[in-house]
């Protein structure tokens, strides 16, 4: 899918150590026994965080047939915890197959986040920096935004959609190379139809562009840290 593309391409390339992942000790309640080919997928498959703040995230368990998995308890374990904090109450799978959960970045880095049922594994990586913020007070679900990385280093930009309306979009982050381009349609990558609102952004690096309006091009507006 489109809006993967940036998900395995960006902070993915980071290198990490199994030998760090210490597991949670298991509670004893009733778990849905293992069978032979159940997968775990964690959403989103990296995560871009601006230090002290903090981002949801959820797993899923399915079977060989691609059904929802309940009432299996998971493990979900930072890679250091005094870094990275994991939120979250019961890892039990509901009747979806979920377990939702959020992670705070409390200093700066690259960590990996493992989850487990103490046989199978799956991980998300999480990057934890100084980000510089912009916003695009309006924005129309169909636009393209222009993203131009000025720097002769890679940028990774985190576009937030808020729109006018009782729905939450997932954040897209996107890798910029050295004075790289790229036209972003997020009803694309988001897979579906979005509405009005406006766009927050979040960058490693200088950034640059905008999209164009009724009334024009509109560029992103840098904002302090205290706005």
């Amino acid at each position: 899918m489109a809006k993967m593309r940036f998900f395995s391409c960006g902070v993915l390339l980071f290198v990490f150590m199994w030998t760090n992942l210490v597991f949670a000790e298991k509670e004893k309640i009733d778990v849905v026994p293992l069978s032979k080919g159940n997968q775990i997928i964690v959403s989103p498959a990296n995560i871009l965080l601006n230090l002290g703040e903090t981002a949801s995230a959820n797993a899923v368990v399915i079977d060989t047939d691609g059904h929802p998995v309940e009432g299996l308890r998971l493990t979900v374990v930072s890679q250091d915890k005094a870094k990275l904090k994991i939120v979250g109450g019961s890892f039990t799978t509901n009747e979806s197959g979920y377990v939702e959960f959020s992670v705070l970045g409390k200093q700066k880095g690259i960590f990996i986040i493992t989850v487990s049922d103490g046989i199978i594994s799956a991980h998300t990586s999480v990057a934890v920096k100084d980000l510089i913020r912009y916003v695009l007070p309006y924005f129309y679900g169909d636009m393209q935004i222009s993203l131009i990385n000025p720097t002769n280093v890679t940028n990774y930009v985190k576009v937030q959609l808020h729109e006018n309306r009782d729905r939450i979009s997932l954040p897209v982050v996107v890798k910029l190379e050295d004075k790289e381009m790229r036209m972003l349609k997020l009803s694309e990558e988001l897979e579906t139809k979005l509405y009005d609102g406006w766009v927050e952004l979040f960058s490693t690096e200088i950034l640059f562009g905008g999209t164009w309006t009724s009334n024009g091009y509109l560029s992103f507006n840098p904002l302090q840290e205290n706005e």
